[in-house]
Protein backbone atom coordinates (compact mmCIF):
# COMPACT_ATOMS: atom_id res chain seq x y z
CA UNK A 1 0.00 0.00 0.00
CA UNK A 2 1.48 3.12 -1.21
CA UNK A 3 1.06 6.64 0.80
CA UNK A 4 -1.83 7.55 -1.49
CA UNK A 5 -3.32 4.67 -0.66
CA UNK A 6 -3.08 4.93 2.40
CA UNK A 7 -4.39 8.54 2.89
CA UNK A 8 -7.45 7.75 1.15
CA UNK A 9 -8.07 4.96 3.13
CA UNK A 10 -8.04 7.02 6.17
CA UNK A 11 -10.03 9.80 4.87
CA UNK A 12 -12.66 7.62 3.99
CA UNK A 13 -12.44 6.23 7.30
CA UNK A 14 -12.38 9.52 9.38
CA UNK A 15 -15.57 10.50 6.90
CA UNK A 16 -17.55 7.85 8.60
CA UNK A 17 -16.73 9.04 12.33
CA UNK A 18 -19.48 10.75 14.27
CA UNK A 19 -17.64 10.82 18.08
CA UNK A 20 -16.61 14.31 17.99
CA UNK A 21 -14.36 13.29 21.25
CA UNK A 22 -12.33 10.81 19.00
CA UNK A 23 -11.74 13.53 16.23
CA UNK A 24 -10.65 16.16 18.84
CA UNK A 25 -8.06 13.44 19.58
CA UNK A 26 -7.33 12.76 15.87
CA UNK A 27 -6.78 16.41 15.31
CA UNK A 28 -4.63 16.32 18.51
CA UNK A 29 -2.29 13.97 16.59
CA UNK A 30 -2.55 15.88 13.72
CA UNK A 31 -1.78 19.22 15.30
CA UNK A 32 1.35 17.92 16.97
CA UNK A 33 2.95 17.29 13.94
CA UNK A 34 2.96 21.20 13.33
CA UNK A 35 6.45 22.61 13.92
CA UNK A 36 6.71 24.74 16.96
CA UNK A 37 7.31 28.03 16.69
CA UNK A 38 11.71 28.91 15.94
CA UNK A 39 11.88 32.10 18.72
CA UNK A 40 12.45 30.66 21.56
CA UNK A 41 15.10 33.01 22.66
CA UNK A 42 12.28 35.51 22.60
CA UNK A 43 10.24 33.04 24.73
CA UNK A 44 12.95 32.40 27.29
CA UNK A 45 14.18 35.60 28.08
CA UNK A 46 10.07 36.61 28.81
CA UNK A 47 10.24 34.00 31.22
CA UNK A 48 13.53 34.95 32.76
CA UNK A 49 11.87 38.17 33.24
CA UNK A 50 8.66 37.15 35.21
CA UNK A 51 10.88 34.54 37.02
CA UNK A 52 12.92 37.59 38.38
CA UNK A 53 10.14 39.71 38.97
CA UNK A 54 8.64 36.53 41.32
CA UNK A 55 11.95 36.84 43.53
CA UNK A 56 11.55 40.57 43.82
CA UNK A 57 7.92 39.79 44.45
CA UNK A 58 8.81 37.73 46.89
CA UNK A 59 7.06 34.39 45.04
CA UNK A 60 9.04 31.90 45.52
CA UNK A 61 9.60 29.02 48.28
CA UNK A 62 13.07 28.23 49.44
CA UNK A 63 15.15 24.88 49.14
CA UNK A 64 14.20 24.33 52.60
CA UNK A 65 10.70 25.42 52.60
CA UNK A 66 10.40 22.82 49.70
CA UNK A 67 12.13 20.16 51.88
CA UNK A 68 9.03 20.77 54.97
CA UNK A 69 6.74 21.02 52.38
CA UNK A 70 7.69 16.90 50.80
CA UNK A 71 7.64 15.87 54.77
CA UNK A 72 4.32 17.30 55.78
CA UNK A 73 2.78 15.11 52.74
CA UNK A 74 5.12 12.56 53.53
CA UNK A 75 3.11 12.40 56.61
CA UNK A 76 -0.71 12.33 55.50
Amino acid sequence: MNTLELRNILISEIEKIDDDSFLSALKTILDSRKPSPKNYSEQYNEELKVAEEDIQSGNFYSHNDVKDKIEQWKKK
